[in-house]
């Protein structure tokens, strides 16, 4: 299991203006939450800012953008939870089209 403690650590990466971070997951138990996106990416505006966002439902009525990890890991997106608070039922798929586990532990 990745821990929140980790994603913290890939979030605060610099992306330079010019890399995104993309992450697949689900939210084990919740059939509402099983192809979900969450990342990072330059502001398309001011390359110098980065935006944090999700995207939690195919037909996009659940997208959020925010311009901090700390809003964007407490917002109660998740049926008036936020992210740190349901981060146990977590499942990371990919991270960047990549295996979580060899991409972080690499």
């Amino acid at each position: 299991m990745i821990s929140f403690n980790d994603i913290s650590k890939l979030f605060s990466k610099n992306l330079e203006g010019k890399f995104c971070i993309e992450i697949e997951f689900l939210i084990k138990e919740e059939l509402t939450y099983q192809s979900c996106w969450m990342g990072k990416m330059p502001d398309r505006e001011d390359k110098e800012k980065e935006v944090y966002w999700y995207g939690l439902v195919p037909d996009g009525s659940e997208a959020y953008d925010y311009d901090n990890f700390g809003d964007f890991s407490s917002a109660s997106v998740f049926h008036g939870k936020s992210l740190k608070e349901i981060w146990e039922k977590v499942e990371i798929l990919s991270i960047d089209g990549c295996n979580p586990e060899d991409l972080l532990l690499s």
